[in-house]
């Protein structure tokens, strides 16, 4: 039984060529020269040699039909029914055994007939090529021939006979002459034909399926054994045994086959055909005992898409799928084919790039390019779809020395760069801490909330015509047991992304309306501002909510001031025009908080049913110090009373910046001059002097 047939693909026919079929691996270059007249001499004339050679050793022929016909049916049905070994290039069948086993019972012109028989008989399956065709003959018919004139030569030269050892000893250098002729054959052909090199397709074709050929060898020294001794009826047991042995060895090799695709299945991600996150990991893990050899460092990168939900939401995950899809072959490509990309798992990607380096540089230069990769946009059903993404990269061994470390630490680079929207984030360890606090705010927010450790402190809001405050901004601050008190920076944001926003927004809420119904109860008419989040504007039940809070504590509704950011309402400027429509007809004010740092239009404003505007604290600030500044403080302050809308100045850090601001016309002001946030019975005391204290700032 040998390894007899080794392939590459040349064409829409598969040549079997001798006991190899040549078949170029995929990638490689189609037929560059096509055979002339020469290639049909070449072949012609090994034809008539091989004929003449078959004439001079007739004497060492035996012609017995019968032991000619049993080696002959079971070479050429197992030429037919070879066994697919699992992989592409190799197949098993018992043909090199028929053929060495007819050239030294039966001699070089039985075996070459054999030879060109099964090969006659397999073209009527293959119907390869007709240079194919006669350069297999050839092959066939000189493979066996070879085999024959070594093994009859040798032992007429040395008077070796079927008695002696020696006699069966000389089976395996035949059969390897013969293997190294059938080699020659074959890939030789295919090297003249395509300009290849001819040590290079050794080392593809023939190294890995030596090992199986000798055995091959060593099968047939034992076959003629049998053969010899047996006579006819080993002969014909040989080849009962050998062709259930082969089928044996099919069932064998195919259940090898379905472990391998198995395997596949359980490592490849089946939508995109990359590599899943198992495989992906067990990569990692051989990249790192191979740099903890060479101290050669590298990074893994984990690549998240924005906007992909949108998509998955607005056009249906059809759309999604198809996506990600065309997706996996353009990052393959662009990793190259000594990286590796992965498909994690939802539209996340691992990548090993193919320049090993921990240079940072390098490697935003490298994830440029796949961030410019995915923004092409993709053409589904003749639209055009366009996602970005992030990339976190971490470094081996600067930010871990094992996989799991890697992966994570990568992993908060990424949400960091997903935060920050700056594309790619090297890991740093400030990263890190910033991620254990986002997870520990998860695990325990809800549990602030229960206990009250959620408070609101009041920032002051100042009217400065009338010298008076006439408000304040309800902001939320964590008391945390152990961390003391967070400022809304260290959990707002991650809070945000989850569903416990709005029971944050409610919270803060029932203690501004409750607080500001104290102020009043006690002589001080007052009102109070709350922060919505763009996730508040899509609560269809906040509008009741903060009816029923302003009913439960008797507080005009006109008391309390709703701020929303521009970038909320333009994010759906629709649907925010439904909720704040609705907001404004329970008689509660609006206003648009950090005016001039988004993108709004002034058509979108127009259609809001705001009162007020409050002027970022980034142009505020400088004003005094920055022309341009300057300028738009006063622009957005005279466009404000052309819309018929009041104008808060935020961020006032210095006595000169409100009094300019109170010379320009703004309305209110607030700001760490006037005062930090502070608690509620802080804040009340400074109510106490504060007019005093506004009226010596603005007279100065």
């Amino acid at each position: 039984m040998g390894v007899s047939y080794i392939r590459w693909s040349f064409g829409p026919r598969e040549p079997i060529i001798g006991c190899m079929e040549a078949q170029p691996k995929s990638g490689e270059s189609r037929v560059a020269r096509k055979p002339g007249h020469a290639v049909v001499l070449v072949h012609v004339v090994a034809m008539g040699g091989a004929a003449a050679a078959i004439a001079l050793t007739n004497h060492w022929n035996t012609w017995d039909p019968r032991p000619l016909a049993v080696i002959a049916t079971f070479t050429v049905v197992s030429g037919l029914t070879y066994v697919e070994s699992g992989s592409a290039r190799v197949k098993v069948s018992g043909t090199p055994l028929g053929l060495m086993l007819a050239a030294v019972l039966l001699g070089g012109g039985p075996a070459a007939i054999v030879g060109m028989l099964t090969i006659a008989l397999v073209w009527l399956r293959s119907r390869e090529a007709g240079h194919y065709f006669r350069n297999n003959l050839v092959t066939f018919t000189w493979y066996a021939l070879a085999g024959a004139l070594f093994f009859h030569l040798t032992i007429s030269a040395f008077h070796i006979g079927p008695q002696s050892l020696g006699y069966y000893l000389l089976v395996f250098p035949a059969f390897v002459i013969a293997l190294g002729l059938n080699f020659l054959g074959v890939v030789g052909y295919q090297c003249y034909l395509d300009g290849s090199s001819l040590w290079q397709k050794v080392r593809d074709v023939l190294v890995p399926v030596l090992s199986a050929e000798l055995f091959s060898a060593l099968l047939t020294m034992a076959s003629v054994y049998l053969a010899v001794h047996l006579g006819m009826t080993g002969i014909a047991l040989l080849g009962l045994t050998f062709v259930i042995f082969q089928y044996l060895v099919g069932e064998l090799l195919k259940s090898k086959h379905r472990s391998q695709e198995l395997h596949r299945l359980a490592t490849t991600d089946e939508l995109t055909g990359l590599p899943n996150r198992e495989r992906f990991r067990a990569q990692l893990e051989q990249e790192i005992a191979a740099a903890a050899q060479t101290g050669k460092p590298f990074a893994v990168m984990l690549m998240d898409l924005d906007h992909f939900k949108e998509i998955n939401d607005t056009l249906g995950h059809h759309y999604g799928d198809i996506l990600l899809r065309e997706l996996g072959p353009r990052l393959a490509r662009s990793v190259g084919p000594a990286g590796l990309v992965a498909r994690l798992g939802g539209d996340e990607f691992g990548v090993l790039a193919g320049r090993r380096t921990d240079d940072p540089e390098q490697l935003d230069e490298l994830a440029g390019k796949f961030l410019a990769c995915i923004e092409q946009p993709f053409v589904v059903d003749e639209l055009a779809l366009e996602v970005g993404a992030s990339v976190g990269i971490a470094r081996f061994p600067i930010d871990g020395t094992d996989a799991h470390t890697l992966l994570r630490r990568a992993d908060v680079a990424m949400y960091t760069a997903k935060e920050t929207q700056s594309g790619c984030k090297l890991y740093s360890a400030e990263q890190d801490t910033h991620s254990m606090r986002r997870l520990s705010v998860l695990s325990d927010f809800r549990r602030a909330l229960a206990a009250e450790e959620i408070v609101v402190h009041y920032q002051p809001i100042v009217d400065l015509a009338a010298l008076r405050v006439r408000g304040a901004e309800g902001l939320v601050r964590w008391q945390h047991p152990e961390l003391g008190l967070l400022a809304p920076g260290s959990f707002i944001q991650t809070v945000e992304q989850t569903g416990l926003i709005g029971p944050l927004t409610r919270y803060v809420l029932d203690r501004s309306i409750a607080q500001c119904a104290q102020w009043r109860r006690s002589g001080r008419d007052l009102s109070v501002a709350v922060n919505l989040s763009v996730r508040n504007l899509l609560d269809r039940e906040l509008p009741k909510e903060i009816e029923r809070m302003l009913d439960s504590c008797s507080l005009p509704p006109e008391a309390l001031q709703l701020e929303i950011t521009e970038s909320m309402i333009m994010s759906d400027p629709d649907r925010a025009l439904a909720i704040v429509t609705r907001l404004s007809d329970l008689g509660v004010r609006l206003s648009v908080d950090d005016f001039g740092t988004g993108y709004s239009s002034l058509a979108n404003l127009r259609r809001l049913p705001i009162d007020e505007l409050k002027i970022d604290r980034s142009f505020v600030t400088p004003m005094l110090s920055d022309e341009s500044d300057l300028i738009i403080v006063r622009s957005t302050i005279n466009l404000a009373h052309d819309l018929g809308l009041r104008i808060v100045a935020e961020g006032v850090e210095d006595e000169p910046t409100l009094a300019h601001l109170a010379l320009l016309g703004c309305d209110l002001a607030q700001g760490y001059h006037v005062s930090r946030p502070m608690p509620s019975d802080a804040f009340a005391d400074w109510m106490g002097r504060a007019n005093a204290l506004l009226a010596a700032a603005l007279a100065a």
